[in-house]
């Protein structure tokens, strides 16, 4: 497959179609300049890696055998030595003449579609598709086989890689002019400094010229002015027509948006009243500050009301007990859900009965259900919510949690755990079969972090490919930002979220909870 030359971070390669005599390569060296000879069948090739030129030898240089695999000696005088099957054969490079002078080059035939036209006259042609060939020959004495040629049809292509081919062919030449150029290399990589060209013109066809263009621009012009001018007319009736319409149809519309703006300000301060009552529900921030060495909630709304919500209360001596819910929807219908669920968290945790977060969440999927009327016969509302409760002992920091649909990412010793949840969400459409929520406990200490968050972060599209930002950039931010103060992961959590969102709309509410035990 020829020579392969490996660099330190690159790989060069030399075959037949560099100027290689074979592809099959028996034998391989250098001389005292450098140069890398290779022995073929009844042939050698010399490679010149600086200037990367080929010089190939054949029986016409006086090799007359083949090369036998790994015969090649070099001497420090610059003699090089092949083992044949015809003898050993001796290259004296110090006996070396290069070639200073390019390959003498003329263009020997022009046709065109089959025509023959004479060499070294500009030709001119009428408008149409034409084939063009052009045979050229360069003469170089000492190594005739190793001439190559470039060229070009300047106004058509660029040059072409260096070829053997002694002509170039070009199956459709349209109308333009035209400058065909050609030069010859010989095989010590010295070519023509002026190529030999003719010029070629095809004529425009009718519709380019400069006459017909104006005219028909003209043409279009007067067209176009008497077309507007027929429609202006036509136009200016139908508006009067219009007119008599649209003042009548203006003071019904006039009374209808005000009628419209009262009621849209009269549910918007509906909202924003509801806004403020389940505000007033969400406990207070400086409750998680006080109780734990750092801790964050980053809680941010798709609409002005919200289905997610967090909870949150310190039970007996000891006892905390940490809420992370996604209610079914957003906005009011969200809104509805998220006070539901508080309600009903705050009576059941109370509880005596409720001694693990997997007991409260069957308790709290229960009576979700009930107060909604999920049974068979009201099969028709799945309304629900996907919730993480974690219990966290403040005395030995003995954790347990238990997840309806939502994962949770804790940190014990520095490493990343990811908890999945259950596959079952609370509430929701009604079953045959029980639910079961798992309860995962955890041995943590001073230092370890639970991060609890709802489906709107890793949901949100962004980015500079507007995709989701999902769990797995989740969990490459969390590695990055765990061994940070509270305070600062806050700050790039929701940095990076309205980056990344960027000008996309925000899909769902977003609650995203940290706390360093």
């Amino acid at each position: 497959n020829g020579i392969f030359k490996f660099l330190e971070d690159t790989l060069e390669y030399f075959s037949i179609a560099d100027g290689l005599k074979s592809a099959a390569c028996y034998s391989i060296g250098t001389d005292v300049n450098g140069n890398i000879w290779v022995g073929h069948r009844l042939g050698l090739s010399r490679i010149d890696p600086d200037r990367e030129t080929i010089t190939t030898y054949g029986p016409d240089d006086g090799i007359e055998g083949d090369c036998f695999p790994n015969a090649l000696a070099s001497t420090p005088q610059g003699e090089i030595v092949f083992g044949t099957s015809n003898g050993v054969v001796k290259y004296d490079t110090r006996e070396e003449r290069i070639s200073e002078n390019p390959p003498l080059l003329n263009i020997t035939s022009i046709r065109i579609s089959d025509v023959e036209y004479p060499v070294g006259e500009p030709i001119s042609l009428p408008y149409g598709n034409y084939r063009l060939r052009v045979d050229f020959q360069g003469l170089d004495y000492r190594s005739p086989e190793s001439v190559k040629y470039q060229w070009k049809l300047d106004g058509y292509d660029e040059w072409s890689d260096p070829d053997t081919r002694s002509y170039a062919q070009y199956g459709r030449v349209e109308d333009g002019d035209y400058t065909f150029l050609v030069r010859a290399c010989n095989a010590e990589g010295i070519c023509n400094d002026q190529p030999a060209a003719f010029s070629l013109h095809i004529r425009l066809p009718v519709w380019k010229t400069w006459w017909f263009i104006s005219l028909t621009v003209l043409v279009l012009v007067l067209s176009v002015y008497l077309i507007i001018k027929f429609r202006e007319r036509k136009q200016k009736q139908f508006q009067e027509l219009l007119q008599t319409k649209l003042d009548e149809r203006t003071r019904e519309v006039v009374m209808q948006k005000e009628e419209i703006e009262v009621k849209n300000k009269d549910i918007t301060d509906s909202i924003n009243y509801a806004q403020r009552i389940q505000a007033s529900i969400l406990p207070p921030i400086s409750r998680l500050h006080d109780t734990f060495s750092g801790s964050f909630v980053f809680y941010q709304p798709r609409d002005i009301v919200s289905g997610d919500f967090y909870w949150y209360d310190r039970f007996g001596k000891d006892r905390f007990v940490i809420v992370c819910a996604d209610s079914t929807g957003h906005g009011v219908p969200g809104a509805f859900m998220s006070m539901i669920g508080t309600t009903l968290i705050k009576d059941i945790v109370a509880r005596v009965e409720v001694d693990s977060p997997a007991s409260l969440l069957e308790i709290l999927d229960s009576e979700i259900m009930s107060a909604l009327n999920q049974n068979i016969e009201a099969e028709q509302s799945n309304d629900g919510m996907d919730i993480i409760v974690s219990e966290i002992n403040l005395k030995n920091h003995h954790v347990k949690i238990s997840s309806a649909m939502r994962p949770m990412i804790v940190y014990q010793d520095g490493e990343q755990i990811y908890v999945r949840g259950s596959r079952n969400s609370v509430g929701g459409q009604y079953e045959s079969e029980g639910k079961e929520f798992e309860t995962n406990e955890f041995q943590l200490k001073k230092g370890d972090k639970l991060y609890m968050f709802s489906d709107g972060y890793p949901d949100q599209f962004g980015g500079p490919l507007g995709k989701k930002f999902k769990m797995v950039r989740l969990k490459n931010m969390l590695r990055d930002i765990h061994e940070k103060s509270m305070e600062e992961q806050y700050h790039y959590v929701k940095n990076n979220f309205e980056l990344w969102r960027e000008d996309h709309e925000q899909v769902d509410d977003v609650l995203f909870m940290g706390i360093e035990i």
